[in-house]
């Protein structure tokens, strides 16, 4: 009998643990998704970008249409390609960029960054090479890009002023669809301040993502600026913050567009000025 016992004990042991798998796996399953979590890809397929946007600084404004495209490379990399054109005072400004990134969107991205805008009044242009990166914490995202520029006055007779560039922003969701940013802008060897928020307006009266948005610039020697527009996202409907963690990265290139600055000086003559936001 206790021979029995045992083996009735054991056969009910052995079929607990053989049963036990598939019922753990019952319990995490999900009707439409699957039992264990993937891994996302870098880009979660093409999708694209479109804004118009407009703003003041001092005495001028501006209005600029703004682009992007982003690619999935395999599963861990993407590449986008960031456009610009619009008016300047009355002038043209236009110009492009690129990035190349591997990218986790449960935990960060990194890249390398180019770009490149040219002003028509001047003839000048800035180009900036350097390295990006973002990391992902629950409702936060920290970013930034660092690298080297180079300002070309142009047709204003000033020598080409290279050197340092750090752009860094620190982003807060108060939902997923409400984004507030603050961070720090280094150029030509001026600081300033950057504040921004964007807003997704409700997908059930859109059928893609249209948001709301705004941005500033407060710093040194007249750095200062604000504009705002909208943006149309192109692809799957999704949250604003899955947008920016799982398609495209952040586009830089608004920073291009106030790197030469061209003014009479009370004589006749021509200044020029290379600055931010003069």
């Amino acid at each position: 009998m206790p021979n029995r016992n045992n083996f009735l004990f054991t056969t009910a042991l052995v079929s607990s643990l053989a049963l036990s798998p598939a019922a753990f796996a019952a319990d995490l399953y999900v009707e439409g998704e699957p039992i264990f979590p993937t891994v996302l890809p870098a880009v979660s397929g093409v999708n694209g970008k479109i804004a118009f946007q407009g703003g003041a600084f001092e005495d001028e404004g501006f209005g600029l249409v703004t682009g992007s495209l982003s690619l999935p490379i395999g599963t861990r990399y993407g590449f986008q390609a960031d456009g610009l054109a619009g008016m300047r005072d009355e002038d043209f400004v236009g110009g492009g960029a690129g990035h190349l990134f591997w990218r986790d969107p449960s935990l960060g991205l990194l890249g390398i960054y180019g770009s490149y805008t040219l002003r028509e009044d001047i003839g000048g242009d800035v180009a900036r090479i350097g390295v990006e990166g973002e990391y992902y914490w629950s409702n936060w995202t920290a970013k930034a890009l660092v690298g080297a520029e180079f300002l070309d006055a142009g047709n204003a007779f000033v020598e080409p002023d290279d050197g340092f560039f750090a752009f860094s922003d620190i982003s807060y969701y108060l939902d997923e669809n409400l984004e507030l940013s603050v961070g720090h802008r280094y150029t030509n060897e001026r600081n300033a301040l950057a504040l921004g928020a964007e807003y997704q307006l409700s997908q059930t009266v859109f059928s893609s993502g249209v948001s709301l948005f705004a941005e500033g610039r407060i710093g040194e020697d007249d750095y200062n600026a604000v504009w705002g527009g909208v943006r149309f996202y192109l692809g799957d409907d999704k949250s604003l913050m899955r947008r920016h963690r799982e398609d495209d990265p952040t586009q830089w290139n608004d920073e291009d567009l106030f790197d030469l600055e061209a003014k009479a000086d009370g004589d006749g003559g021509s200044e020029i000025i290379i600055c931010n936001f003069c």
